[in-house]
């Protein structure tokens, strides 16, 4: 339901008169639902009060949450399993709600609550969403520091909000006190200072007005879930690929950054390819960038990539292998890297500790110290360990065979037995499910190629902390 009420552009012009100078439509927003918990509680009933284009609206919805109501829920808000019983579902009011809150900024009383219930409503309809918000208990800390409590119900005591006791815990009646509460702080204070303090409390923040309108609606369409941006440029012949963990947050707080406009301004657009996880969006992107070599992999200053090493194993004039260690960078690789490492003095260590192991020469590998020459034994032959043999041309095949075989042991940093690895990769609000093979830091694209970036290892190494989903290949 939706009605434009005279009595509230009366009752709140001031608070209408400061909202309507912000670069976005104002949503005051409040939600009751079947409990707390994000995944498996659901809305049962949506209230707005809008501040768009010079009128003031209110929305208003029961929902059926397709679920039953508990006693100690009725008891709180007064809505209980028959009034919810021929109300829509959720998924009948989606598209009606969905502008009233995309490219707005949201405000309520602990923000988090109701952004969190309605971003996963919409994620179970497959709809993207994501908005600015403030939450009204900081805002009320900020401009009351010598009160302890910032409840809603010490809010309207102490402002002496009137209301009738049944509107408490229902969507509108919240709404509205929360509303009259903003007015009397706009009256207590100058319009100024109590913007100044408002402005410092929206997250993730307003794009910046250099960006062209066309991609602030673009921004503003994205969800705030984890997925790949592939951006256009209109000077540029090639796109630039980024990871994000939270598109929308991300994406805003990279526009926000002091050199953004150097090197975003030109770009004209862009395409998202929504993840179920980080990892994913790793997989994604890998696969984007190898049917697309001329695009350009970019990896965001607010990351720090650590630099990873592994070993290599090349053939001299003679042919045969020796261990280099060469420092990895982000690209497409023919086969998953031996090893993988911090630094090269930790390479170099293990290089030397795994061809001990599996009885390997360190001179065919060419793993010997410098002090020891080209011709003099290596230390296994002067210690009566080895015959010499191993260094024959005629030897050579069956110690590069022995290299390569052992190859894939080489350690991947501390992790133990974790070279090789299937994780499962689940979405519990959408029931999405995706597989993903992993081995040393690095993502398989297909039989034939991996993909590595900086980020995986530490990521990798975050997600074996859960040990649901995961599966030791090797």
């Amino acid at each position: 339901m939706s009605i434009i009420d005279e009595n509230d552009t009366v009752a709140l012009a001031e608070l209408a008169t400061v909202l309507f100078t912000l670069p976005l439509p104002v949503a005051i927003i409040d939600l009751e639902t079947t409990g707390g918990h994000f995944e498996l509680d659901r809305i049962t009933e949506i209230a707005i009060l809008r501040f768009h284009e010079g009128k003031i609206s209110r929305h208003q919805w029961l929902v059926n949450p397709q679920q039953p109501i508990s006693e100690f829920i009725t008891q709180l808000t007064g809505i209980n399993n028959a009034m919810v019983q021929n109300a829509p579902a959720f998924a009948e009011i989606a598209t009606e709600l969905l502008p009233l809150l995309r490219s707005h900024l949201l405000i309520a009383h602990n923000s988090r609550f109701d952004y969190t219930f309605l971003r996963n409503a919409f994620a179970r309809v497959k709809l993207n969403f994501a908005a600015l918000t403030l939450d009204t208990v900081p805002f009320s800390r900020k401009l009351y520091p010598q009160f302890f409590k910032h409840n809603l119900d010490v809010i309207i005591e102490r402002f002496g909000i009137t209301m009738d006791s049944s509107d408490r815990h229902r969507a509108m009646g919240d709404v509205i006190a929360l509303a009259k509460f903003l007015q009397c702080s706009l009256r207590e204070t100058s319009s100024d200072s109590w913007l100044q303090q408002w402005q410092q409390l929206i997250r993730p923040g307003y794009l910046p007005e250099w960006l062209s309108p066309g991609l602030h609606q673009q921004i503003y369409a994205l969800p705030d879930n984890p997925g790949v941006m592939i951006w256009h440029f209109s000077k540029l012949n090639k796109n630039i690929v980024q990871v994000k963990e939270r598109a929308f947050t991300d994406t805003i707080a990279q526009l926000q950054h002091k050199q953004a406009q150097k090197n975003w301004r030109q770009a004209t657009a862009f395409q998202f390819i929504p993840a179920i996880s980080l990892s994913h969006a790793f997989l994604l992107q890998g696969r984007y960038l190898q049917q697309n070599p001329d695009a350009s992999n970019y990896v965001d200053e607010s990351y720090a990539a650590s630099n990873w090493y592994t070993v290599t194993f090349k053939p001299d004039q003679r042919g045969q292998l020796q261990a280099r260690v060469v420092k990895l960078k982000p690209q497409i690789l023919s086969q998953a890297p031996y090893g993988l490492f911090l630094h090269p003095r930790a390479a170099k260590r293990a290089v030397a500790a795994w061809a001990r192991q599996y009885d390997l020469c360190p001179a065919n590998l060419d793993i010997l110290p410098q002090s020891i020459g080209h011709n003099d034994p290596c230390p296994k032959q002067a210690a009566h360990l080895c015959n010499g043999h191993c260094r024959l041309d005629k030897e050579m095949n069956t110690q590069n065979q022995r290299i390569l075989h052992y190859a894939p042991r080489l350690p991947v940093c501390e992790w133990g037995k974790w070279h090789h690895l299937r994780i499962t990769e689940s979405n519990c609000i959408t029931a999405d499910s995706v597989q993903i093979e992993l081995q040393a830091g690095c993502i398989r694209l297909d039989q034939q190629h991996w993909y590595f970036h900086p980020l995986l290892p530490k990521l990798i190494k975050q997600r074996l902390k859960q040990s649901q989903g995961i599966e030791f290949l090797s």
